[in-house]
């Protein structure tokens, strides 16, 4: 009988089956999935097992494997929403786990910035703050107000001044709180990494660009970047000194006049297709690796090619339909990954909900990765009416 892979899952996404089952299957484990989202993933998933389950509730997930009668090898989950109880119920099972108090101050900004604070670690000032509350004049403005467990720049954005503030809470509801950060002005950075339970590997990271304010939706990532070069090392020690260890972790930090500063910790793979260009990238394959470490084996000390490579999101930049996609034949160079399809009506979030798709490139030098690029965005064109 073949080993026992439990994978927690929220909504359908294309690391999960796409990346990770498959690798889990290629490691020769049966896998079984646990969601809130039954359907979707039993119509995605036809040769996998699929049970639902509340995925949020530990004790929920401990009762259905206790009851499916199986002893899984591994609990794992991609989904950010999940961390902190698939370490609970992977720790109660024996099985790999990352420390849930850390997985709870990651995913928890309020509590990530507590947390910074008491390592004595680079942060900035930050408050909660409910819709009924008063607005300070006080305060660092201009401020970046954020739901305090929120994902990729969903309900994100910078208010400039105390008017704006009192217009932005007044939207909420009364018992809805939010987080309010300082600013912080300086190119968006990502550490990559994968840990043994032992040590910390810094696979890389990418350079961000971002929209115009007062909106943060990532446009580009440039793979090895300058600034994530000059920084890397920097932000590997910050995560060490938070308690980042077993598995995947995506970071984010802004470079400030004083250096990097964590804008959000991860504790997962990245996602944005990313998770699949390091998956071509990192030679002993991104999926596999981290599910090695969730399953307590030894992992070599990953090898990363020497490739030049950049991701592009095509961004809707209106409400409308997507009249025309792109239509490249993809290759070792140039790949697509479409979002929507032509057809599909948009609508506007600001924030990767807004992607039409997504380009990524490889190349061997810097000069011929902006000459694909160049090239592609010609001879591909979109358009949202």
């Amino acid at each position: 009988m073949k080993p026992t892979l439990v994978f927690l899952t929220h909504v359908l996404n294309n690391a999960i089956v796409d990346g990770f089952i498959p690798a889990a299957q290629a490691l020769n484990h049966d896998v079984i999935v646990l969601t809130d989202h039954g359907h979707a993933h039993q119509q995605a998933l036809a040769n996998v097992r699929v049970h639902e389950c509340d995925v949020f509730n530990p004790i929920a997930v401990i009762d259905l494997i206790a009851a499916l009668n199986i002893e899984p090898q591994a609990v794992f989950s991609n989904s950010d929403h999940l961390q902190t109880c698939t370490a609970l119920v992977a720790d109660l099972l024996g099985v790999p786990a990352k420390p849930w108090k850390i997985c709870y101050h990651a995913k928890n900004k309020h509590w990530m910035r507590k947390r910074l604070e008491s390592l004595g670690l680079p942060t900035i000032w930050s408050q909660t703050i409910r819709g009924t509350d008063p607005v300070r004049s006080e305060w660092p403005y201009p401020l970046v107000v954020k739901p305090t467990q929120g994902v990729a720049s969903m309900d994100v954005v910078r208010i400039d001044t105390p008017a704006q503030l009192t217009h932005h809470l007044a939207q909420l509801d009364e018992s809805q709180s939010v987080l309010l950060e300082e600013f912080m002005d300086g190119p968006l950075i990502t550490l990559e990494t994968l840990g043994d339970g032992k040590h910390l590997h810094s696979i890389g990271g990418f350079d961000v660009s971002l929209s115009s304010p007062p909106y943060f939706v990532e446009t580009a990532a440039q793979w090895n970047g300058p600034h994530t070069r000059q920084w890397r090392t920097h932000m590997a020690h910050t995560l060490v000194q938070f308690g980042v260890g077993l598995g995947a972790c995506h970071s984010e930090f802004i470079v400030t006049p004083r250096g990097p500063v964590l804008v959000e910790i991860n504790y997962r793979s990245i996602g944005d297709n990313r998770e699949f260009l390091l998956d071509q990238l990192v030679e002993q394959g991104w999926f596999k690796s981290i599910l090695q470490t969730h399953l307590g084996q030894e992992i070599e000390v990953p090898r990363v090619k020497p490739r030049c490579a950049q991701i592009d999101y095509l961004v809707a930049p209106h409400a409308g339909t997507l009249r025309q996609a792109p239509r490249i034949e993809n290759n070792a160079a140039v790949q697509y990954r479409a979002i929507k399809q032509e057809g599909d009506a948009i609508q506007i979030s600001h924030s990767n909900k807004d992607y039409i798709g997504v380009f990524t490139f490889q190349a061997d030098s810097e000069s011929e990765l902006q000459h694909l690029r160049t090239e592609t965005q010609n001879r591909a064109p979109w358009s949202v009416q």
